[in-house]
């Protein structure tokens, strides 16, 4: 009769080691000649998959963040400042958003709102 015993790798392992990192995204909104501008980085050595910049038409973050957006972009493009053609102003909704691995639903990385 054969015995079963039950251990986790790090039980068995020699020499086990973790490491880990932190990275930060930044999203920043700004006026400039009347409209709503926007502008992102991160501290990541890579891009977030399939990340958009978006502007949403409710005065709220929706569940899912791809609906009630009013404007929208890609994040490998214009980093460096997009004009979304809105009105400055205060409570407009933006973020930016990343889709789960593997090829998932979209989920929020930053969240702003305008004051």
């Amino acid at each position: 009769m054969n015995k079963t015993i039950e251990k986790s790798i790090t039980d068995v392992a020699s020499a086990a080691q973790t490491i880990s990192a932190n990275y930060t995204w930044y999203l920043n909104a700004y006026q400039l000649h009347g409209n709503l501008w926007l502008s992102w980085s991160t501290t990541a050595p890579f891009r977030a998959h399939q990340g958009q910049i978006m502007v949403y038409s409710t005065p709220s973050f929706p569940s899912n963040p791809q609906d009630n957006v009013k404007v929208w972009h890609w994040d490998s493009d214009n980093s460096g400042g997009w004009d979304t053609g809105l009105p400055w102003g205060s409570d407009w909704y933006c973020a930016w958003n990343a889709q789960r691995s593997p090829n998932g639903p979209y989920a929020y990385a930053v969240q702003l709102i305008t004051k």
